[in-house]
C-alpha cells in the first residue's frame, strides 16, 4: 500500500495518512485527490487557565473509482465514522465520467486533475504527467445559466416560505426554508467549483462550500448554541416535516430561521455574481492572450 501513496501525503498528519490507507483498502479507488485543506488552530493560555492547543483539519477529496456506479454516500459515511481528527468531505465519481467531463472542458475535473494534490494512485505512479488546461471562454456564461436556474428555484421556495409564515404554517415554512438553502448552496458550488452536486444534506453542502469560502457556513452558523439549534431544526425539516409526527416548529423559531435564510440568500447572490464577474475577466484575459499569440505567429 505504501508504494501507492504519493510522497506528498507523507507530509500529512499520521492519522490522515492512516485514514487514506484504510479508505483505499476498503473501496479500491483508482486515485484519490485532495482539492482543498483547512487547518484551524485554537490556542489558549493564561494565568488562570491551562494552556491548550487544539488543531482541527478539514480535507476535500475526489475519489476516482473504476465503476461508474456512485458510492459517494457510503464513502462519506465511512469518512464521518473513521476520521476523528476533523472533517473529510469526499466526492466520488467513476473514471469514465471524469474523463468525459475533462473532454468536454469541465472546469472542476480539469482543475482537480491538473492542480490538485494526488494522495493515492492505484497504478503506483505518484506524479503522472498532466497537460490539462481549462479553456475559460464559456465559463461565465455557464455559471450565469446555472445561477439563474438555481436562484429561480430558491426564490420560489422563499416565496412559499413567506406565505407559510404569514399563515402560521411553521412546519412547512421551515421545510421551504430548507429548500431555499439547498438551492442556494447548489448554486454556490456550481458557480464557484463548476461542480454539479446532488447532495441534499445541508451540513455537507455548507462544508463543501468551505473549499472556496467560509462565508456561507458562517452566515448560518456563527458559533452560538442558538445558531446550532436552529440549524439542526432546519436540517430535520427535510424529512421530519413530511414524515415525522413529532416535528414541531414555533412561530418564533420559524421567524428566526426566515430572517437567517433571508440574509443567507443575499450573501449567496453577492458571492455568485462576484465569481461570475471574475470568470468574465478570466475569459477576456484568455482571449487577449490568444489574439496576442496569433499576432506573434503572423509577424
Amino acid at each position: 500500500m505504501n508504494n501507492y501513496l504519493s510522497p506528498k501525503i507523507r507530509q500529512e498528519k499520521e492519522q490522515f495518512v492512516r485514514f487514506i490507507k484504510n479508505l483505499a483498502e476498503k473501496f479500491h479507488p483508482k486515485q484519490i485527490y485532495c482539492f482543498g485543506q483547512i487547518t484551524e488552530i485554537n490556542e489558549k493560555e493564561g494565568c488562570f487557565t491551562s494552556d491548550t492547543r487544539q488543531v482541527k483539519d478539514q480535507y476535500f477529496l475526489l475519489m476516482v473509482t473504476e465503476n461508474v456506479t456512485r458510492i459517494e454516500h457510503e464513502v462519506q459515511e465511512y469518512a464521518n465514522n473513521h476520521y476523528p481528527c476533523g472533517t473529510v468531505t469526499i466526492l466520488s465519481h467513476g473514471e469514465e465520467t471524469i474523463f468525459k467531463g475533462i473532454n468536454s472542458n469541465n472546469r472542476f475535473f480539469i482543475t482537480v486533475y491538473s492542480t490538485g494534490k494526488l494522495l493515492y494512485n492505484q497504478s503506483g505512479i505518484c506524479n503522472p504527467e498532466s497537460e490539462l488546461r481549462f479553456i475559460p471562454t464559456q465559463a461565465a456564461n455557464k455559471a450565469q445559466k446555472h445561477y439563474d436556474q438555481k436562484m429561480l428555484a430558491a426564490t420560489g421556495f422563499l416565496r412559499g416560505a413567506t406565505e407559510c409564515l404569514a399563515h402560521q404554517d411553521y412546519n412547512v415554512c421551515t421545510f421551504m426554508l430548507h429548500q431555499v438553502v439547498e438551492q442556494c448552496c447548489i448554486a454556490l458550488v456550481r458557480v464557484n467549483l463548476a461542480y454539479r452536486s446532488d447532495i441534499h444534506h445541508l451540513g455537507r453542502l455548507l462544508r463543501l462550500c468551505r473549499a472556496f469560502s467560509d462565508r456561507p457556513i458562517k452566515t448560518l452558523l456563527s458559533g452560538s448554541a442558538e445558531d446550532e439549534r436552529l440549524f439542526n431544526l432546519l436540517q430535520k425539516s427535510y424529512s421530519d416535516s413530511r414524515y415525522g409526527s413529532g416535528f414541531s416548529v414555533s412561530g418564533t423559531e420559524a421567524e428566526s430561521l426566515y430572517n437567517r435564510v433571508l440574509s443567507f440568500v443575499n450573501v449567496v447572490k453577492d458571492m455568485c455574481l462576484a465569481k461570475i464577474e471574475d470568470l468574465q475577466h478570466e475569459a477576456m484575459l484568455y482571449q487577449e492572450l490568444k489574439r496576442s499569440e496569433a499576432i506573434d505567429i503572423i509577424s
